[in-house]
């Protein structure tokens, strides 16, 4: 334990050395930050005043992050057209010619001063987070919160969980990844206390965990609050009790999170914070790896547009092709999706059987019901048969082949959904490799990194 304990602190330490940032850093940082909030303060405009928020405004960023979010807040009585309008028109005029529109629940600028990316949201200012307006209007309330609660020595805490989350690749509540946010990082330390016992608890986490802050949660009403939100980690908002903090982890992330805490408690590694680079194979030697691995991918080109709506459109994608082929009768074991957001596109499946039997047996009614039995015989003739109690008949697959099962899937969707950004790449052209074909993209370094990681890793 003693030794465990020393290997943990060590390797702490050097985590800590990579990711605080020094005082020189922050001093400038916030001297930018300044400059913006003085500039918005200082224009004559409907807003009432700009603020800074996000991790730099609680000191639980990390070294090189260059991130800083501005919030600049308008009175709850401007209405909403003219608040989106004002609000673009200020951050435009602060970014200079350097500048893109980027859309959460509403638009808000992009922009890079001095080398830093820099948000500029507006925001309705609020007195309390029942009146709130729009999503965004609780974040003050957030930094407000963190600043009031969170001990000094919690800040390096919080940076150790952030680099193993991102280390693991479950930082980030956008629908690429689907998992922890900085305000939800920040409030499981705050339960917690450090990093290493909130791994710990982690570890031990089951489907619908709740958590808060502000109140003690009861076996019922946790029941009663998993019903209610149906995701697998709740944590109760302590500035709005209505609100999910955890409500983008996804069950994927929700149990890798689970156990990538329960290893490194066990065996701690700055692995965990650092992953080994990906050692791309030969041809000869993935093709070995992946011989009796039963794969279908699809690729199709790339358009820019927004993060979300490409992640967001693959995730559902994935979900109705698993759907579609256990419809089929194959058995879902794997699927992932990756792009390299400037070309090209992938989806991935692995199924237990890529091809199947030509029949299938499929169960009839019980002997005893003769009406149902009548009308399967009339509709099966003399392939039904009396096995046991029931009826049974050997039936025609629609699909022998994942590939085919694949194939049709797509060509239903370019038919149902044609508008879809997705639907749109794949209609334009897209390949499906299958079998052995499947050496065939195994030649950019990306995709050859992305297959390893996947296939070969498991991650």
């Amino acid at each position: 334990m003693t030794n465990k304990k020393t290997k943990t602190a060590k390797i702490k330490e050097k985590v800590l050395e990579k990711v605080t940032p020094s005082k020189e850093e922050i001093k400038k940082e916030k001297e930018i930050a300044e400059k913006i909030i003085k500039k918005i303060n200082k224009y004559k405009g409907k807003h009432i005043q700009a603020l800074l928020a996000g991790s730099l405004s609680r000191n639980t960023h990390l070294k090189g992050d260059k991130d800083i979010d501005v919030f600049i807040l308008f009175d709850k009585k401007l209405d909403r057209k003219e608040f989106v309008k004002e609000g673009l028109k200020i951050a435009k005029k602060i970014s200079g010619k350097n500048w893109e529109i980027d859309f959460g629940e509403h638009p808000y600028v992009k922009t890079e001063i001095e080398g830093h990316k820099i948000e500029l949201i507006p925001a309705y200012k609020i007195d309390s987070t029942k009146e709130m307006l729009s999503s965004v209007d609780r974040t003050p309330f957030h930094t407000n919160f963190i600043q009031e609660k969170i001990k000094d020595k919690q800040r390096n805490e919080i940076r150790l969980l952030k680099k193993f989350l991102k280390g693991i690749k479950c930082y980030g509540a956008e629908l690429k990844t689907q998992g922890f946010s900085g305000y939800l990082t920040e409030l499981l330390v705050l339960k917690y206390s450090n990093f290493e016992n909130t791994l710990k608890k982690a570890s031990d986490w089951k489907h619908g965990k709740t958590l808060s802050l502000t109140e003690k949660i009861s076996k019922k009403q946790e029941k009663e609050l998993a019903k209610k939100f149906n995701v697998p980690l709740i944590f109760l908002d302590p500035t709005d009790d209505r609100r999910n903090v955890a409500a983008a982890v996804s069950k994927e992330t929700f149990e890798k999170f689970k156990k990538k805490a329960k290893e490194f408690s066990k065996n701690p590694s700055i692995n965990f914070f650092y992953p080994k680079p990906v050692k791309i194979l030969s041809k000869t030697e993935f093709k070995k790896k992946i011989q009796k691995r039963n794969l279908v991918i699809i690729t199709a080109p790339y358009e820019k547009i927004h993060e979300d709506v490409t992640y967001g459109q693959l995730r559902n994608f994935l979900n109705k092709l698993e759907k579609e082929l256990k419809k089929n009768d194959f058995t879902f074991l794997k699927g992932k999706f990756w792009s390299d957001e400037q070309k090209k596109m992938l989806v991935l499946v692995e199924v237990k059987e890529r091809i199947l039997e030509k029949e299938k047996m499929v169960k009839g009614p019980p002997v005893k019901m003769t009406e149902h039995v009548k009308k399967f015989i009339e509709k099966h003739g003399k392939k039904a048969k009396k096995i046991g109690r029931n009826y049974h008949a050997k039936v025609k697959r629609p699909h022998i082949k994942a590939e085919t099962a694949v194939k049709e899937f797509i060509e239903k969707q370019i038919k149902v959904n044609p508008e879809k950004f997705l639907v749109k790449q794949l209609k334009k052209k897209h390949e499906i490799y299958s079998g052995k074909n499947v050496m065939k993209i195994y030649k950019e370094k990306e995709i050859k990194e992305f297959l390893i990681k996947n296939l070969i890793r498991g991650e």
